[in-house]
């Protein structure tokens, strides 16, 4: 490469890397007339010049009569030859400066400038998002007063019609989780599901609905069931027995319910005696599952609520005569499992039987201390 092509590139390339960092900061870094005027205005500090051989190289490129850097660059190649090492020598170093003052111009306004494009889009977002809901609001708006008090009118009984509806579904289909055992089910199925559920139990019955709501928990690796875990961790109690809790879930995932039920259920023991604490006029025992679910429907009094009470007097914690009785009232009854009263309690549905009661547990317990803070 000759000496003429060489100079020509490097000084190409000063003028590329300053023309980005004047795009990004505003500041422009190279002169606009003269090649001595380049060479003080990008000398880096600190570098030593010789500055006679500088104006010897100056008056030979200003002598040119195109008026122009590079032609004053071609015209005086020849010339420049001998001097061309010393001259490539000083402006590699201006070069190399150039080049990290405008990376690192380019590296301090990046963040920036992608911050502005993401408010530009979410902008954009917004604008789509909201236009049917100004379209909505100019129709309204343009709407005699008679007609938008018809309309009015017309709203309110949609919306008693709906509430009946949905208090046609509501009742049954928390009876049936009831019958199920299932309970906090409104936390993680939505109404449609709910809808969904009670239609599936007329058409297919309860089976099908079991099969429906683990296998829910069960999809995409567990991760249903593992988010709803992972909400337990907000509670003291539970966060304290992090390390005994994974691995029952754990169990349960890899299908050994014998473990994972056993390990779970004095968990449920525990966390309601945390739940009633401070209840006056409570007598000292040593389980307190009936009365922390009785206090929440008590504060709820709700069907979820009331399916809460039910599963846990009638099903989980159904009092058991071990000396009368010739087997335990249910196959989930935790007075019969944990006093080696029941064979036949390890199966999925107890395990999420017992999971489901748990998480219902924490929530209450969550709930009364954000009422104890607040």
């Amino acid at each position: 490469m000759s000496v003429d092509d060489s100079l020509r590139k490097q000084i190409e390339h000063i003028q590329q890397e300053a023309k980005l960092l004047q795009s990004t900061s505003g500041l422009s870094a190279l002169p606009r007339h003269s090649f001595s005027d380049l060479l003080a205005a990008t000398r880096p500090p600190g570098s030593l010049v010789l500055d006679t051989a500088t104006n010897d190289l100056v008056r030979s490129l200003q002598a040119s009569r195109r008026g122009t850097l590079f032609g004053a660059v071609v015209d005086a190649a020849r010339a420049l030859q001998e001097s061309g090492p010393f001259l490539r020598n000083l402006v590699q170093p201006v070069y190399d400066f150039q080049t990290q003052l405008a990376r690192a111009a380019k590296a301090a306004f990046q963040p920036f400038v992608q911050v502005v494009r993401a408010a530009e889009q979410m902008q954009e977002t917004i604008r789509v998002t909201l236009e049917p809901v100004q379209r909505i609001r100019e129709a309204f708006g343009s709407l005699p007063p008679e007609q938008f008090s018809a309309f009015q009118q017309a709203f309110v009984g949609l919306a008693d019609r709906f509430r009946l509806q949905w208090d046609e579904v509501e009742k049954p289909v928390f009876r049936l989780f009831t019958k199920l055992g299932f309970t906090g089910l409104e936390s993680h199925l939505t109404r449609s599901e709910l809808l969904y559920v009670l239609n599936l139990s007329k058409e297919k019955g309860t089976a099908a609905v079991q099969e429906y709501v683990v296998r829910k928990f069960r999809k995409d690796k567990y991760r249903l069931l593992n988010r709803t875990v992972r909400k337990w961790w907000r509670v003291p109690y539970m966060n304290k027995r992090k390390k005994a809790i994974r691995a029952a879930i754990n169990a349960h995932k890899k299908r050994q319910f014998e473990l994972a039920i056993p390990a779970l259920l004095p968990l449920i023991d525990g966390i309601a005696a945390e739940i009633v604490v401070g209840t006056p006029n409570l007598k000292v025992k040593t389980i307190y599952a009936k009365d922390a679910v009785k206090i929440y429907n008590a504060d709820e009094a709700e069907v979820w609520s009331e399916c809460v009470e039910q599963v846990v007097f009638g099903l989980v914690y159904r009092d058991c005569d071990f000396s009368a009785a010739k087997r335990p009232p249910s196959s989930v009854n935790r007075h019969g499992i944990l006093h080696g009263r029941v064979v036949d309690y390890g199966s999925e549905l107890n395990s999420y039987r017992v999971i489901f009661l748990l998480d219902v547990m924490v929530n209450i317990a969550h709930q009364k201390s954000n009422k104890v803070t607040s």
